[in-house]
């Protein structure tokens, strides 16, 4: 990518200087033939004012293409400073080249326009990223952490507000009980151990998740909160102890097991419980279908009832 843009900017140098010399070459020539045919005086006045133009032009692309050619130069030296690293502040790149932070971001921001080199500034220009990759992940890295402030921020702004703060609240520490059996899970490498804790995950989550869309179920959550998923989770990491444990006794492997069986307990019992949680709203439903079927046939709506009129007609 570098030799394409030395390419381009030699090329700019060339295209100066043969056309400087053309200029000097054709105004030579000019004075020559002015001097001979001195009635041809306004045309050869239009001729020289192009000529001009197009000197000044030529002045230019010669201008430009040395320009960019130091600032290849430059931009190699900063890619040479990076060796097998792939950030660098300013500050240290300046220290070590012996100029100001300022001119190698001036530098950076005119070669990300027409060059190719792999070096690109940061969002907040404190630094210098080096790769393609290492770009895309320092983006992604920024995107993620946007989405965490903002999240971040309408967590405050809901537990802030009284009449979502309980939810919030319910739902942050939820989660994070949450998260430390799913980290206690990926730290544990039986597979038996590993599928019992998968399926409690999931039905807790599934509860959060109901109690989320359902927030008037949440002082049903009570019991679960503050006994059943605290106790849940401390037999959990206390399970991972005993897994560290170079040598285990008896007891300690008896515990395990017990811990092991009360885990398909605790999944079953929490299944009941969010069966418990949708009972009344399908309970509902169910009257409400029955209420909406006997209307249907008590105006003569439905198939049965216009069937028997038909019968009585004949």
């Amino acid at each position: 990518m570098a030799r394409n843009s030395s390419a381009s900017a030699t090329i700019l140098i060339a295209v100066g200087i043969v056309g400087i010399c053309l200029f000097f070459l054709g105004a030579v020539a000019f004075l020559v033939f002015f001097r001979t045919f001195w009635f041809f005086k306004n045309g050869f006045a239009i001729l020289g004012l192009i000529c001009l133009i197009g000197l000044i032009a030529m002045i230019f692309l010669l201008a430009k293409g040395v320009s960019r050619r130091r600032l290849i130069a430059r931009m190699g030296e900063y890619s040479a400073l990076f060796g097998n690293r792939t950030v660098l502040r300013f500050e240290d790149m300046a220290a070590e080249l012996g100029i100001s932070p300022q001119r190698i971001k001036r530098d950076l921001r005119k070669a990300q326009k027409f060059l190719h080199f792999d070096l690109r500034l940061d969002t907040k220009e404190t630094a210098v990223i080096k790769g393609e990759d290492t770009y895309r992940q320092y983006l992604e890295s920024e995107r993620l952490r946007e989405e965490r402030k903002k999240e971040e921020a309408e967590r405050k702004r809901k537990l802030d507000d009284p009449d979502t703060a309980p939810l919030e609240a319910f739902k942050l520490e939820g989660y994070a009980m949450l998260e430390r059996i799913k980290a206690a899970n990926f730290a544990l490498p039986g597979e038996r151990i590993s599928l019992k804790l998968s399926a409690l995950e999931k039905t807790t989550s599934r509860i959060f998740d109901y109690v989320g869309q359902y927030p008037e179920k949440l002082p049903e959550t009570r019991k679960l909160m503050n006994y059943h998923l605290p106790i849940t989770l401390k037999l959990v990491e206390k399970y991972k102890e005993y897994e560290c444990m170079e040598f285990k006794p008896r007891s300690v492997v008896e515990t395990k097991e017990a811990i092991e069986k009360t885990l398909d307990t605790v999944d079953d019992a929490f299944n009941n419980f969010l069966e418990h949680l949708a009972h009344h709203d399908t309970l509902d439903v169910a009257t409400d279908i029955d209420v909406l079927n006997r209307m249907l046939e008590q105006e003569g709506l439905t198939g049965n009832k216009i069937n028997a009129d038909d019968a009585d007609d004949a």
